[in-house]
């Protein structure tokens, strides 16, 4: 009886995740879109305090041991003062939170500079994101939630390193060899933190893909029919046109034995 709810569960993921014509182009539309507005409410709406708490005090610990010379100094207001309409919107959401957006700063002593761990800091951007992927793809529900669980877990003790790692490196380069107070920390977090961040995003993917729950072929849809998109508008404006197929009497070669040569 297992083996064949599981034989059926392939059947299906398969005739979802191979879809053809429109179905291809139906599944592309309502998947994507439904990722984009769940990613949206999974990382705006929740109150992230706890996990910004978490984060703050684990990246603490861990400088400690490394003999950073930190402490805690006040809060920070991850409110954006901009008048914007989607800055508004940003701030009513985030501001559904009891904490009115402050988080606690770690202060570096002998760098005499401030880093705070905010919303946008806890990597649930990814998270929210890989949450969304994971329910929109076709898979079994227990997979899910396995996929889920680990690629949450993953994620945290992951961005708990990777902000150590960060701050560490910002002090180190300060401190230690005399950079900037810029410079240090576009090294550390830009040049530094931004590729580890995207190739952690990846790492957690393949997680998923281990628990049976095959988010990159829904991915991978989505720039298929995006390039079948860009094949037929090109061809709507004329920039892909086909060249005219030639006959079977066009192609035969000439018999120019009794033509007339030109006068």
């Amino acid at each position: 009886m297992g083996k064949k709810v599981n034989d059926d569960n392939s059947i299906l993921m398969r005739a979802l995740l191979n879809p053809k014509g429109k179905n291809k182009y139906i599944y592309s539309l309502i998947s994507f879109t439904f990722v984009v507005l769940l990613t949206v409410l999974l990382y705006l709406v929740p109150d992230y305090y706890f996990l910004e708490k978490i984060t703050n005090n684990t990246v603490f610990e861990i400088l400690q041991i490394y003999k950073y010379d930190v402490v805690f100094d006040g809060f920070y207001s991850d409110k954006d003062p901009e008048g914007t309409f989607i800055v508004a919107i940003v701030n009513i959401l985030t501001g559904l939170d009891g904490h009115n957006a402050l988080t606690p700063v770690i202060k570096s002593i002998t760098a005499s500079r401030r880093f705070a761990v905010v919303r946008a800091c806890t990597g649930m951007q990814a998270g929210a994101l890989l949450m969304a992927l994971i329910i929109v793809t076709p898979a079994d529900f227990w997979n899910k939630v396995k996929a889920t669980i680990y690629a949450l877990i993953a994620l945290i003790i992951g961005n708990f390193l990777r902000i150590a790692l960060v701050i560490g490196m910002t002090v180190t380069l300060q401190v230690t060899y005399g950079t900037g107070h810029d410079p240090a920390w576009m090294w550390a977090h830009d040049v530094l933190g931004k590729p580890i961040g995207f190739f952690g995003t990846i790492f957690f993917a393949l997680i998923i893909e281990k628990q049976g729950v095959p988010i990159l072929n829904t991915v991978s849809i989505w720039i298929d029919s995006l390039f079948d998109l860009f094949g037929f508008i090109a061809v709507k404006l004329g920039l892909n046109k086909k060249q005219k197929s030639e006959t079977p009497e066009e192609k035969a070669p000439k018999n120019i034995e009794n033509e007339k040569p030109p006068p």
